[in-house]
């Protein structure tokens, strides 16, 4: 019973506090991506191209066509005395050519991240693929806004 009462008094406050998620909605994006070609690392350009259609908004009038170059880099950066790699360095860097209305722009955006090395394959390539989840959101982030900025 007293669970009961928790879940609908939990549930009224959710839903008058005005609580929606994140994602939910994106009424204030108002561009439409017609064409997106991705070139480069596979697991960036899934990451990214999910997370772009994401904010598509196939309402609006503002057509956007997009290609997209990925630069994905994995160096050693640190190594020890026997001339192991202790850190890599993770680059990556994206070029989104807009085309608009048969204007052409193009916006550079580069993350970087040190990452140190793990003795187990399988867990290096797990936080690995994290950390290009990391960039994906971050790079789309950054390119949404800038969008907006400039109300191509």
């Amino acid at each position: 019973m007293i669970k009961k009462l928790i879940l609908i008094f939990s549930i009224c406050f959710v839903s008058a506090c005005g609580y929606t998620p994140m994602y939910s909605k994106t009424s204030n994006v108002n561009f439409n991506f017609q064409k997106i070609a991705i070139q480069g690392d596979n697991d960036l350009k899934n990451l990214i191209k999910a997370s772009l259609e994401r904010y598509n908004n196939e309402n609006s009038q503002n057509e956007i066509d997009l290609d997209i170059k990925i630069i994905y880099e994995k160096v050693s950066q640190t190594k020890n005395i026997a001339g192991e790699t202790t850190d890599y360095l993770l680059i990556v860097e994206v070029e989104f050519e807009i085309e608009q209305n048969g204007e052409k722009k193009t916006i550079l955006i580069k993350e970087d991240f040190v990452m140190k090395n793990i003795e187990r394959e399988y867990e290096e390539k797990k936080y690995e693929r994290t950390i290009k989840q990391n960039f994906a959101y971050s790079i789309i982030n950054k390119f949404i806004l800038r969008i907006k900025r400039k109300k191509l």
